[in-house]
């Protein structure tokens, strides 16, 4: 079990990998990771949170880690200190990295690809978005980091439902799930045919999407089979990307 010297390190990227983990807190991101196929590897709970929240602790899933004496106690002050929000509810989970291959996606359909979104709002909104409507996983080429707090926060349990895959190699990566069938479709604002055509919906599909400034970029449009834009009427100079997200996803799901 971590103790809090170690914990207090994992709101940093190079400590979440060198240790292979990272932290979810309040009680319903913590029930959601208790009761997903997550590896939750303890729970950590402030003073107050065990002596006021006696129903929420005693629930079976959560009961389980204080039986196997998993969960760390720690005062107030020091649980205010690890996590990032300003009114903490004094509970949290550690829960072990599951990236996937790319070769578990080999018998899925809808993948989608976000290539350097960097707001954390977003890239959680977006994961949570891929859950509702069910993507076969989610592929990270630079941005944010999926397991950040804000991230792991803005997904409101979806980072436990949805595959994700950070890339190190995207031309590879690419050939590859060419090779198990996908097509790779980019947005871009200014394709002139803003209709998904018929025959999009019933292929094997990875739609990328790029950063709100620049789009996705040039490497990766060259990799890809087409391209979609969704269709402009206003004054708007740009969509937010988790809301182009959430419309491309509708429109493939129709």
């Amino acid at each position: 079990m971590y103790g809090l010297k170690v914990l207090s390190k994992l709101n940093q990227k190079k400590y979440r990998q060198e240790f292979g983990c990272f932290i979810v807190e309040g009680k319903k991101g913590v029930f959601d990771a208790v009761v997903s196929d997550a590896v939750v590897v303890q729970l950590v709970t402030s003073e107050a949170f065990v002596r006021q929240q006696k129903e929420y602790c005693l629930q079976s899933e959560i009961k389980s880690f204080f039986d196997q004496k998993k969960v760390l106690f720690v005062s107030d002050s020091e649980f205010a200190h690890l996590v990032e929000t300003v009114t903490p509810q004094g509970v949290a989970a550690v829960v072990e990295i599951k990236e996937s291959k790319i070769d578990d996606f080999k018998n899925g359909s809808l993948l989608v690809l976000l290539e350097d979104v960097r707001d954390p709002g977003n890239v959680g909104t977006m994961i949570r978005t891929a859950d509702w409507f069910g993507v076969d996983g989610v592929i990270f080429v630079g941005g944010a980091d999926p397991y950040q707090p804000k991230v792991v926060r803005s997904s409101m349990g979806s980072i436990f439902h949805v595959p994700i895959f950070i890339s190190q190699n995207i031309e590879a990566e690419v050939v590859k799930l060419k090779e198990l069938g996908f097509e790779l479709v980019v947005t871009r604002p200014e394709v002139a045919d803003a209709q998904l055509s018929p025959t999009l919906s019933e292929q094997k599909l990875c739609i990328a999407f790029g950063s709100e400034a620049h789009g996705t970029s040039a490497k990766l449009d060259n990799l890809a089979d087409r391209a979609l834009s969704i269709k402009k009427f206003g004054q708007a100079e740009s969509l937010n990307v988790a809301v182009s997200f959430g419309i491309v996803l509708n429109d493939l799901r129709k």
